[in-house]
């Protein structure tokens, strides 16, 4: 099974890859270097003029986040976000939307961020005393903001907003059954399956309509193996122009499929060492929840761009 992917500079390229042996390698960059971040000025003293003020723990000051933020982050998610199936529910990796009590700073009328961790961790908004949340950034890592009980303004008078990111699934009906009763697996880490078996939508994929289709894909070597042959050259170009896009792309392919069907690694002609894009081959659905959850998690963190 391949554990490794390869991207181009691009919104998933996490700083560290995962090899078969579990030892980090540093990611291999293509055209331009690795953007560096300068935390110093010219004269080698701290830039201490930034808004971002954060306190001694660490944490991202209320009063310095605008409702701007809140809503650049809420509109450059939006087309990646479905409701959750639990509506309100708050959960490590969910993204929120919350209502904020009003006090003397300039704090927004609300904030919007991935949740990080809550306690209580019973889901319910009413009873969390603590939560912190990653607060999206598209120029360096994501922020964590610290919110109280007293900074949330109670549920009932603005319910909260939860959404989980989509994953979208092209998939043969014994991928489909792979994978049925098992959504939990996923949604319990904040994403939501989407399941297609055809490739009509794929075929109908161009420059201008590819911005709404999800970031994730998790794509059967099944499901491809199932195309007619005459349509199979132009998918083959469909899933490289995913791939050019930035879409990350994760093959299910079982351990027990029939070895006549083959990888989309071979259908694609990727190889580790020999080209500048291998996909990650999970191999069960509980594998397929991990991989995509610790992927997201990482690149999430690190900063979206």
């Amino acid at each position: 099974m391949a554990l490794e992917t390869i991207l181009k500079s691009s919104l998933f390229l996490p700083r560290f890859i995962q090899t078969g042996n579990d030892e980090p390698r540093k990611v291999h960059w293509v055209g331009n270097k690795e953007p560096t971040r300068q935390s110093q000025d010219q004269g080698g003293k701290k830039n201490d003029d930034s808004p971002k003020k954060r306190n001694s723990r660490g944490y991202r000051d209320l009063a310095t986040i605008t409702l701007g933020e809140v809503s650049d982050a809420r509109k450059f998610l939006a087309s990646q976000l479905t409701p959750s199936p639990y509506p309100g529910w708050i959960a490590p990796n969910y993204f929120c939307m919350i209502h904020l009590a009003q006090k003397r700073d300039d704090r927004p009328p609300a904030i919007f961020g991935r949740v990080k961790t809550c306690y209580p961790s019973d889901g319910v908004l009413q009873n969390i005393q603590e939560m912190e949340l990653f607060l999206l950034s598209k120029e360096d890592k994501s922020d964590v903001v610290l919110l109280r009980a007293d900074d949330i303004l109670p549920g009932q008078n603005k319910p909260v907003q939860s959404d989980c990111i989509r994953v979208k699934f092209l998939a043969s009906p014994e991928d489909v059954a792979d994978f049925a009763g098992r959504e939990n697996i996923f949604i319990q880490q904040g994403f939501v399956p989407e399941f297609n078996t055809g490739y009509i939508d794929l075929l109908d994929t161009n420059e201008h309509n590819q911005m709404t289709l999800p970031w994730l894909f998790v794509i059967g070597s099944r499901w491809f193996a199932s195309i007619p042959e005459s349509v199979q050259p132009e998918i083959r170009e469909k899933l490289t122009r995913l791939i050019h896009w930035n879409k990350l792309i994760f093959n299910y392919h079982p351990e027990s499929i029939n070895r006549e069907i083959r990888s989309l690694n071979r259908e694609l002609g990727y190889k580790a060492g020999f080209t500048d894009h291998v996909l990650i081959e999970p191999e069960d659905p509980q594998q397929t929840a991990q991989i995509v959850a610790g992927t997201f998690d990482r690149i999430f963190k690190q900063g979206v761009r």
